[in-house]
């Protein structure tokens, strides 16, 4: 059974009112959204992430029209017959908008020497008195299930993504209004997502005429066009619906299944883009099993509630820690398979998924020298490169019994 993340409140996306003011929208390619109107709350380097800039032009949009590729990336080789893969894990979050949790992951990255993956939820970019530019599929114009942004927050939130890109993290998208219910993103078809994608890349790219910033020294190195991949709301969505269109959009991964502690295989029917699922990990102390993401593990250690006295969230900390390192034993001593861990930009139960992350990040980085904490866009240009010999007898090897 797929694990589902039940995210719609969780996101802190602060709101603000205001005045509508009047700028031409992204274009609407849906014919369902609804009509009516609703407030809502130094190594080598090698481009993995993306083409060059197609709609940045440097006129204003507060993007930056500069093709050079991103830096400070490993290099990537192939491996020669026998060698063992290094062990990769991949870090990503979902959210990517509180500044503090910027600040810290930014600086735990360093810390390791590695990159992480950064899944934006576009509306918080958008402030809330430009709700109504945002049309989602089979919702009211100007609704989202997780608010739009405070626009006093929006020029930080710019400069903790351009210092993320600079770094030589991975942006990818969470795309926009987050819709968790029976009308979400589990029932769109292809030109939902379509819609849906069009208005991500338009929030992004235009951000600054949205925002109505005047601060030029605010731009982003980037545009959309280096989304190489994405990880849905609650990991729903039909794949007959949304892999034509991601396919089209130039995507290369899909980090939205639920899968094993195997090596990656592509997505069948669509051998451009890889399947990078969040596996299934023991819990320590809870005697169950469940997907590596916080969320998930929340759902088991504490019933999904966000609060806990001091004592629940200190035991939630050590399971979550001890959860992520035994699995990382177990890929490391047998398959060498990349492990996938997703997160939220939450302090739920007292911070503990933050520490229990940060401990695990920091430890795996001492114990193993073979550890490379690289992003999903790099990993998916790595699979590439390898012999479909020597990768087809990785995947071959089976999960760890741990």
């Amino acid at each position: 059974m797929r694990g589902r993340v039940i995210t719609a409140a969780m996101l802190t996306v602060a709101v603000a009112g205001g005045a509508v003011l009047a700028l031409r929208g992204p274009a609407d390619t849906s014919s369902s959204s609804a009509g009516a109107t609703s407030s809502a709350s130094g190594s080598t380097s090698t481009s993995v992430s993306g083409s060059p800039s197609t709609s940045a032009t440097g006129d204003g949009s507060g993007v930056s029209s500069s093709d050079a590729p991103q830096t400070g990336l490993p290099p990537i080789t192939k491996l020669k017959k026998g060698e063992t893969p290094p062990q990769f894990v991949v870090l990503s979050f979902d959210g990517a908008c509180k500044d503090e949790l910027w600040q810290h992951y930014l600086q735990l990255a360093k810390q390791v020497g590695g990159h992480f993956t950064f899944f934006l939820s576009g509306l918080c970019e958008v402030p809330d008195r430009q709700r109504f530019l945002y049309k989602p599929p089979h919702k009211p114009v100007g609704y989202s299930a997780i608010g739009f942004g405070q626009a006093s927050l929006i020029p930080q939130r710019i400069r903790d993504i351009t210092t993320a890109y600079d770094d030589g993290n991975e942006i990818g998208t969470h795309f926009l209004g987050h819709f968790c219910d029976a009308k979400g993103v589990g029932i769109w078809n292809s030109a939902d997502w379509s819609s849906e994608i069009t208005q991500a890349r338009y929030f992004l790219d235009h951000w600054a005429e949205v925002n109505g910033n005047t601060d030029a020294s605010l731009k982003l190195p980037f545009d959309s066009s280096v989304w190489r991949g994405a990880r849905t709301p609650c990991l729903a969505g039909k794949s007959s619906a949304m892999y034509p269109v991601w396919k089209k959009e130039g995507f290369t991964y899909d980090a939205s299944r639920s899968g094993a502690l195997t090596w990656p295989k592509r997505i069948s029917g669509y051998p451009t883009m890889w399947e990078f699922p969040l596996q299934r990990i023991n819990i320590v102390g809870y005697h169950k099993t469940n997907l590596s993401m916080d969320y998930n593990l929340l759902y088991v250690q504490n019933k999904a509630k966000q609060t806990a006295p001091a004592a629940t969230c200190a035991k939630i900390q050590k399971s979550t820690y001890q959860s992520y390192m035994q699995a990382l034993d177990a890929v490391e001593r047998t398959n060498h398979a990349p492990f996938f861990i997703g997160n939220h930009f939450n302090d739920w139960v007292c911070g503990a998924y933050v520490n229990a992350l940060t401990q695990f990040a920091t430890d795996a980085h001492a114990k193993y020298p073979n550890l490379q904490f690289v992003t999903f866009a790099w990993l998916a240009t790595w699979l590439d490169a390898q012999d479909p010999k020597t990768l087809a007898s990785l995947q071959k090897k089976p999960a760890p019994k741990y």
